[in-house]
């Protein structure tokens, strides 16, 4: 009976074992199904935040334009302002030296900076000497390669000076926007202006070589000095267009009338042949022979015979 007690008791404890483990399985598997549960019903994390790489770029600016020259000149009386910026100081002297060649007062206000591109102001000086010559009052201005002239050119020849200097700058590359005029004399003005002009030229001419422009004792050919006084003649003419003008030829005494006033003639002739090659139209010239008539000297010595183998001129109104 004890042993039997024994084995019942075993038995007991061999259940009790098993329903212990059988318990902790059953545990086991509550806890694995909580946290299965409470796994899938969490919501999903925010997705991490996408990475981003910061590029720093450096933007060098630009180089600076180079300034373009510039140069104002204005001229009022006998003054010219001169302003503006060139690139060296040879273009600088070049303006300045073109003013002050003409005569005139210069008041400089030039900047001399080595970053302007070089237009060659130089130019501008060889086309501001004709300007200056050629007008009262005018002003030229270099802009980026573009000159603009304005001004009243005094009469024909120095519109013509002014042409050539223009065409000078466009030929080295400048534009150039020519504003000048002409001024036009009344006939009577220019008659006047013509007739002192040209007793002036002789008077230079007789300063200079103690005589007046002369021929040689008897050919029609000019002398050299005759030749130099009758281009600055020349000039004249066509600086004043509208008048006309006598060219009286003119001998000494030596010789007979008769071949003094074919001489006289002849020399008159030659005159006015010169001064068409020089540009004066003919229908300005008339030539008219005095001979021996007018002397202005004495006959008796070489210097007086001299002075009086000449030509005179006498502006006059041009015939229709």
């Amino acid at each position: 009976m004890a042993a039997s007690r024994v084995e019942r008791n075993e038995d007991d404890e061999e259940r009790s074992g098993c329903a212990a483990v059988v318990v902790a399985l059953l545990g086991l598997g509550l806890l694995l199904a909580i946290a299965y549960w409470w796994a899938t019903n969490q919501d999903d994390p925010p997705p991490p935040p996408p990475t981003t790489t910061t590029t720093t770029t450096t933007t060098q600016p630009p180089p600076p334009e180079p300034m373009s020259s510039s140069v104002q000149i204005e001229r009022d009386g006998n003054t010219v302002a001169i302003s503006g910026n060139v690139q060296t100081e040879s273009e600088r002297d070049a303006l300045v030296s073109a003013v002050t060649n003409a005569g005139l007062d210069v008041d400089d206000q030039i900047t001399v900076t080595p970053e302007v591109a070089d237009s060659d102001p130089r130019v501008v000086a060889a086309l501001l000497g004709p300007l200056l010559d050629g007008t009262g009052d005018g002003s030229l201005a270099l802009d980026d390669g573009t000159v603009t002239v304005t001004g009243e050119a005094l009469d024909p020849v120095e519109a013509e000076e002014i042409t050539a200097a223009i065409e000078t700058a466009t030929a080295a590359g400048l534009t150039v926007d020519d504003q000048t005029t002409i001024r036009v004399l009344s006939e009577a003005v220019q008659i006047e202006a013509l007739q002192d002009e040209i007793n002036q030229i002789f008077e230079l001419a007789r300063e200079l070589d103690g005589q007046y422009p002369n021929f040689d004792t008897s050919v029609e050919d000019l002398s050299d000095g005759a030749k130099a006084t009758l281009e600055r003649v020349g000039v004249a003419m066509r600086r004043y267009p509208l008048p006309a003008a006598d060219i009286i030829g003119h001998t000494d005494s030596r010789g007979s009338q008769a071949t003094n006033q074919e001489l006289s003639e002849e020399r008159a002739q030659a005159v006015a042949d010169y001064l068409g090659g020089l540009g004066v139209e003919s229908s300005r010239l008339d030539v008219v022979g005095r001979g021996e008539s007018e002397p202005i000297a004495d006959n008796g010595s070489e210097e007086g015979r001299a002075e009086n183998r000449r030509v005179d001129f006498l502006v006059k109104k041009r015939e229709s």
